[in-house]
């Protein structure tokens, strides 16, 4: 997991990819300038320093070229970091789904986690938060959302009666199904896990091939600008 700050703050999630790369989520860098924010691995307690931590400046944005803001459609980007990460047991990659895999089944066990509020009263989390939802089927949720969704999305709910879901900050973090990063928080409602509005994500799999080529096109000896080693 990754935290994104910007001036002191925690303002998105993310994921490691690789030692150079995050995943996160386009709408996160809309009107910011990624020169100022900071990533922070190995974190549990944003707020009190940790011997786990490792903290990276931001060297390069790539969001996907057919990201929407409108729509929040293709909302994913890569951050490269100014630096490599280290390895180790509280700073480890998380793996992508297969290329143009299907989208996790309705009724699937997934995790999403994050340093998001958690309450719709902005409350912050005592440390990393971690929540246990259900895929739902893309047809309810796109009805539940007015046909707002596009083919790249899909959605997961509680599956019992507590608003279990993500929150306000807790955009770009991964939704992990089995060991891999299925889906990219995106968008929700106005308010926290309510079942009228999904919790909404970008599907991961559609963009495997993109992100494959922005990390080795530009970690490569014949890279050009901003984003050369």
């Amino acid at each position: 997991m990754v935290s994104v700050s910007f001036e002191g703050r925690h303002h998105c999630g993310g994921f490691l990819l690789h030692v150079r790369w995050v995943v996160s989520a386009a709408h996160c860098f809309n009107d910011r300038d990624p020169s100022t924010g900071l990533v922070v691995l190995g974190a549990h307690a944003l707020l009190r320093p940790e011997p786990t931590q490792q903290v990276f400046s931001i060297a390069a944005v790539v969001q996907h070229p057919s990201y929407q803001p409108a729509t929040q459609a293709n909302d994913i980007c890569l951050l490269k970091l100014n630096g490599s990460a280290v390895l180790g047991p509280a700073v480890q990659l998380l793996g992508l789904p297969r290329r143009g895999a299907w989208p996790p089944l309705a009724g699937r066990r997934c995790r999403v986690s994050g340093w998001g509020f958690v309450s719709d009263f902005e409350e912050p989390p005592p440390g990393l938060m971690e929540a246990e939802v259900r895929v739902l089927d893309l047809s309810v949720c796109n009805s539940s959302w007015q046909g707002r969704l596009s083919p790249a999305m899909f959605c997961t709910r509680s599956g019992d009666r507590r608003r279990r879901g993500f929150c306000s900050a807790d955009s770009g973090g991964p939704l992990v199904c089995g060991s891999r990063a299925h889906g990219l928080v995106s968008f929700s409602g106005l308010w926290c896990g309510d079942p009228k509005t999904p919790d909404v994500y970008t599907q991961v799999s559609v963009f495997v091939a993109w992100i494959w080529d922005v990390v080795w096109r530009n970690s490569s000896p014949g890279c050009y600008g901003v984003l050369c080693e």
